[in-house]
């Protein structure tokens, strides 16, 4: 019996068995925002609001996201910024900033509840700011000898490390607050002359460490550009490059944006030399796979202008559109699948809601975002169901995922144990 038993744990053990993509049965609204002479929104006080932004999901289903006006509880006609945290539909305002301020940045949360975000309180620059889950509380970062005039995405990983983007007067930065002091991996040559990179895009920094990007190295600040990481000793590594780059390469130019994984993998939607049609990448630097590509006959009818989400299973969620609409998709590079689209219908406060708008504008918000496990953070509009002509606002949710298991030796025609 203990051989049996021991061949039993050995197979179900076996490298056979890997991680397909999971379904989502469950959509979760974690708040929602809507016009005071609507109604008074969800999970928020009423009257507040938020507009084109990203929610940011942890390890933990906790979503962080910001608020762009929270009226003033004294004076209603005043407003101030907010930084919402939650998980599992139960949340609510976790900073409060001043009147007439700013959260100029999405919030970005770790695995312990601690968002990184930015506040500008006059119109002009901005200040790092770090919201501690222990503490309970919210307070402005020292990046020195590091000061910008401004912070771009900032975002702390499970160490409590922040990577940013610093801005110049003269030129642009990569950052990060690493223990007791800030350390810059790499500068463009406004700040630094003799730098290759001639323009800094918007990074993305995961829990090793690692800032990954699109950089510029031609004059012009566009026509050459590569997808590099950064480290913080300096060390640099070129993953992806356009054509005007590499002539070998397949792709003519990358989104400005892109995602980074904990393993180092980045995504990132790329435009084809061959036939000019956009394709979601994930790569490795060695290894580049297609997850998804646009095609008029096909699935994919376009794909949106925001930058997709990657976990360390290689996952990469995105924005599309397909024949219903706008849609959020999943893709290994094997399988591609429909998470959650336009009309699809959704439980919310006010009852069954549908996604979607009143009008021809945009049914999602902002980027997705995706943890580990492949629960998905999404911002969409949403209306009574069957009923566009109301406005239930904007809600934030999460579609949680429900693991599947390919079984890769019993399909390849292996047949199970007796009685199993």
């Amino acid at each position: 019996m203990k051989a049996c038993h021991l061949a039993i744990i050995t197979l179900f053990a076996a490298p056979g068995l890997q991680a397909a993509l999971p379904s989502y049965e469950t959509i979760e609204l974690q708040a929602r925002s809507n016009l005071l002479v609507n109604d008074k929104g969800w999970n928020l006080p009423p009257g507040s609001s938020f507009n084109s932004i990203s929610a940011s999901i942890n390890a933990n289903a906790e979503v962080a996201f910001r608020v762009q006006v929270v009226p003033d509880a004294g004076d209603p006609g005043l407003s101030r910024p907010g930084v919402w945290l939650g998980a599992h539909g139960d949340g609510g305002l976790v900073y409060v900033g001043d009147i007439d301020a700013l959260i100029d940045n999405d919030a970005c949360i770790n695995d312990a509840g601690d968002i990184a975000f930015t506040i500008s309180a006059t119109g002009s620059g901005n200040a790092l700011y770090l919201y501690d889950a222990a503490t309970g509380s919210a307070s402005a970062v020292n990046t020195l000898p590091v000061i910008p005039n401004s912070y771009q995405a900032p975002c702390v990983n499970a160490s409590g490390a922040i990577g940013f983007q610093a801005s110049f007067s003269g030129g642009r930065a990569y950052a990060a607050r690493l223990g007791g002091t800030t350390t810059i991996y790499a500068r463009d040559a406004a700040v630094s002359p003799g730098s290759p990179y001639t323009y800094l895009y918007t990074p993305s920094f995961n829990v090793a460490g690692t800032i990954a990007a699109k950089v510029a190295t031609s004059a012009d600040q566009f026509t050459e550009v590569e997808i590099r990481t950064f480290a913080s000793d300096g060390g640099s590594r070129r993953l992806l490059a356009n054509q005007a780059t590499d002539a070998t390469s397949p792709y003519s130019k990358f989104d400005n944006s892109l995602a980074l994984a904990d393993d180092g993998t980045i995504a990132v939607i790329a435009t084809r030399a061959a036939d000019n049609r956009r394709v979601v990448l994930r790569s490795d630097g060695t290894t580049t796979t297609e997850i998804a590509a646009v095609d008029p006959a096909g699935t994919i009818l376009e794909l949106d202008s925001f930058p997709p989400a990657i976990n360390s299973a290689g996952w990469v969620a995105f924005r599309a559109r397909d024949a219903q609409g706008q849609a959020i998709y999943l893709g290994d590079g094997q399988t591609l699948l429909r998470v959650v689209g336009n009309g699809d219908v959704v439980m919310t406060d006010q009852g069954p809601a549908q996604l979607g708008q009143h009008d021809s504008s945009p049914v999602f918000s902002g980027r997705p975002s995706i943890n580990a496990r492949g629960d998905i953070a999404f911002v969409a509009g949403v209306y009574p169901q069957g009923d566009n002509s109301v406005e239930w606002g904007s809600g934030v949710f999460v579609a949680y995922a429900t693991p599947t298991v390919k079984d890769l030796i019993f399909a390849d025609g292996f047949d199970p144990l007796p009685g199993r």
